[in-house]
């Protein structure tokens, strides 16, 4: 009773302050530029494991209210976020995917709210800004995701910059704000005490010029891993299609004492080099991957291929409980990053707008391969694996109904595994389904 009556008393404070916002926003705006939206995500996943044990499955309902003021004399605007995330219904282990975890084994909370965006943007004339404050990102190393119902943000400053067909920019977080649940908190290895990891920072550029663009980056996990990545993308117009060409280059590396063995538990087998004390042990990475891709484009139709090699394991994750910003097309949509040491990974995919059926509906097939995974401390001698998935991805944007659009994704993941490679998980079947709802006032 005392559960459904905080789930209530939440969902009722949230319609209440989703009605009084905008209505307080329409009398008191700060310009007449004023941006105010609300944002209402339901979301339900449900995960199919070979283990039964390990199967669950969350029905819930996010809501952002959002709100940015113009520029005020020109030189500076406020922006702040309210997240709410409300269980609907959650079944098996699904703590820490969309809501955090309960007072029940396995179980989760049934709502939290928080301030998930919290900054002052200040202008640099008409080519730049800086923003200060909690924030999403999204560069080439890090961004916040929208896989679950609401995004993870972070706190510091953001910069950008553009000079004629260069953007320069430029960032540095000391806290961040994860996807399910409340709390701001400060960064770490999977083996080390929380704060250890003073800041992630990072600069990069974007060139665009004609049919050409140019991307590079560089981040740093302090005291811990930095991580650089190179891409370059051309754009060739056919007689009635489009072809995009484009490679990418990327490291990661160990750098400082946080990069100890199991800092990086999820992806890295140095707790199997011998020896090695788990937390205590300088460990080591020279992660290197580079990847080709083709993209050809025609009315309705789209298709692709493309393929990744990958050298000693590179990295994903940035700090321990990051999902990481995975740049290689070859990615699994869902769950693993297929950068293992010596993988190598295959691509193809065939798109179609559905619009003759109905106007705003699409649909995407995935297959991907990945072969010669080996284990990252000793090689083939300690594991190596295969994996594979295949993926459908249908949107549709309701033209009827003017912010509203739907999304169901499935994907089916396949390993063949020996000995042990962290890096290749448990095969699983997803399936997620997003009904995604902006209002602007």
């Amino acid at each position: 009773m005392a559960q459904r009556f905080s789930k209530s008393l939440v969902a009722t404070s949230a319609v209440l302050i989703c009605f009084s916002i905008p209505s307080y926003a329409a009398v008191n705006g700060l310009t007449e530029q004023d941006v105010f939206n609300i944002k209402l995500r339901s979301i339900y996943f449900d995960r199919d494991y070979d283990n039964d044990a390990s199967d669950d499955s969350t029905f819930a309902q996010g809501i952002e209210l959002n709100y940015i003021s113009g520029y005020i004399n020109d030189l500076v605007s406020v922006g702040v976020s309210t997240y709410t995330v409300i269980n609907i219904n959650s079944t098996g282990s699904a703590a820490g995917n969309i809501l955090p975890a309960g007072n029940e084994s396995g179980g989760v909370d049934d709502s939290f709210s928080k301030f998930g965006q919290y900054f002052l943007d200040f202008k640099l004339g008409n080519n730049g800004h800086v923003k200060v404050g909690g924030q999403k990102t999204k560069s080439m190393l890090l961004k916040s995701s929208r896989s679950r119902a609401i995004p993870n943000t972070f706190r510091g400053v953001f910069g950008d910059y553009k000079i004629g067909n260069t953007k320069v920019y430029g960032y540095v977080y000391d806290k961040w704000s994860r996807r399910h649940d409340d709390r701001w908190e400060d960064f770490s290895t999977d083996q080390s005490a929380t704060g250890a990891i003073s800041v992630i920072w990072g600069v990069g550029a974007t060139h665009k010029k004609d049919d050409l663009t140019l991307e590079a980056e560089y981040l740093k996990s302090q005291n811990y891993l930095s991580k650089m990545g190179l891409k370059i993308s051309y754009d060739i117009k056919l007689k009635q299609s489009r072809l995009t060409l484009s490679s990418g280059i990327f490291t990661s590396q160990d750098d400082g004492d946080l990069f100890v063995t199991g800092a990086e538990g999820g992806d890295l087998d140095d707790e199997d080099t011998p020896g090695a004390l788990t937390g205590l042990t300088k460990s080591e990475n020279d992660g290197f991957a580079y990847y080709l891709d083709a993209d050809w484009k025609k009315d309705i139709w789209s298709a692709g291929a493309a393929f990744t090699k990958v050298s000693d394991a590179w990295i994903e994750d940035n700090f321990s409980g990051d999902h990481g910003t995975n740049p290689f097309p070859t990615r699994s949509l869902i769950g693993a990053d297929l950068t293992n040491q010596n993988e190598t990974s295959w691509q193809a995919r065939l798109g179609i707008n559905l619009k003759a059926v109905s106007p705003g509906l699409s649909t995407k097939f995935y297959y991907t391969s990945g072969t010669g995974a080996e284990n990252s401390a000793l090689g083939q001698i300690g594991g190596e694996a295969e994996e594979k998935y295949w993926a459908l991805d249908t949107r549709y944007k309701v033209e009827a109904i003017k912010g509203l659009s739907l999304r169901w994704l499935f994907l089916d993941y396949i390993t063949d595994k020996t000995g042990s490679v962290d890096g290749v998980k448990g095969d699983r079947a997803d399936h997620r389904v997003y009904m995604d709802y902006t209002i602007k006032f």
